[in-house]
């Protein structure tokens, strides 16, 4: 029987994590698979992780486990965090999803019809957030199609192969469904909506939303960077063409240069200088950041078994 273990990153969920738990078991002892649910705490300030060691569960397929980090890491580190747990164990999948209810549980038994892919995205259907976040994460989206040529509509949610497990686990990611994308191997998408949170404001407001909009583009920084050497190039054309027009009416036809041509001249060869500086630059920090994702990512957890029931 295949092995599946479900990541649960928690930060400051205590007053909903026990009915999640519930949602979750009530699906997971139906399906012919044995679980384990990883609780990853993220150095929660409430009794989030007192809660987590009181969830028993009876059935005979599904374990419990508890990971809890030794100080706030966020959300996408404590999600790393789990992966490095996982990536030493024997499991044929593992499935991400947030805790706070969002990821809905019923869509398990979807992910699990394509146990033989390396990567199974969620694409989110509806969402019950307000309509202001709902515009702004349109146009982030529509931001992102733009600039780097694709549509980002899944999030956390996934399934991954141990293939695909150890290289994430071993990796600097700040975005981790950008971060999968990426990744060259087979994979398919499901589309489910997104459920109601459990309990409490969503911690995803514009400020968060705007940090997880750049740190997407942080994972497509060669694409990013590549988009400014196609600018780089059109401002080269630009100029030549510029240049040309003012030889040609100087030299040519003996007419005076227009004003406004010098101007122009000077804004297209700043805007040079500056989209190739830009790429100058970014091309520097990526080979800094992929030397440190060479490195050796460090456990920065306790384990504490929970329910071993197979």
């Amino acid at each position: 029987m295949k092995k599946i273990a479900i990541l649960l990153p928690c930060y400051n969920e205590s007053s909903g994590i026990g009915i999640l738990h519930n949602l979750l078991v009530s699906e997971l002892e139906t399906l012919p698979f044995l679980f384990e649910l990883i609780y990853i705490d993220d150095g929660s300030l409430d009794d989030t992780n007192a809660c987590i060691q009181n969830l028993n569960i009876a059935s005979p397929s599904i374990n419990n486990t508890l990971l809890a980090l030794d100080f706030n890491m966020g959300h996408q580190k404590a999600i790393q965090q789990g992966l490095l747990y996982a990536a030493n164990k024997n499991f044929d999948n593992v499935i991400i999803m947030d805790a706070d209810g969002e990821d809905d549980p019923a869509a398990i038994k979807e992910l699990l019809n394509y146990t033989n892919m390396d990567l199974v995205q969620v694409v989110r259907g509806k969402r019950n957030e307000n309509w202001q976040f709902k515009f702004f994460y349109r146009l982030y989206q529509s931001l992102f199609k733009l600039v780097i040529g694709k549509r980002l509509n899944f999030g956390n949610f996934c399934m991954l192969s141990p293939k695909l497990v150890r290289i994430a686990a071993e990796s600097s990611f700040v975005h981790l469904a950008a971060f999968l994308d990426n990744q060259k191997c087979q994979k398919t998408k499901v589309k489910w909506d997104r459920a109601q949170r459990i309990t409490g404001e969503s911690k995803m407001g514009f400020k968060n939303l705007f940090y997880h909009a750049v740190n997407s583009f942080v994972e497509n920084a060669q694409s990013l960077l590549f988009v400014f050497i196609k600018l780089s190039m059109f401002l080269i054309l630009g100029i030549l063409i510029l240049t040309g027009f003012i030889l040609y009416k100087k030299y040519a036809i003996n007419v005076a240069i227009p004003g406004w041509s010098s101007t122009l001249m000077a804004t297209l060869f700043n805007s040079l200088l500056i989209s190739l500086g830009v790429f100058v630059l970014g091309s520097l920090q990526l080979n800094i950041l992929s030397k440190q994702s060479s490195s050796k990512q460090v456990i920065h957890y306790k384990l504490i078994d929970i329910t071993k029931n197979w």
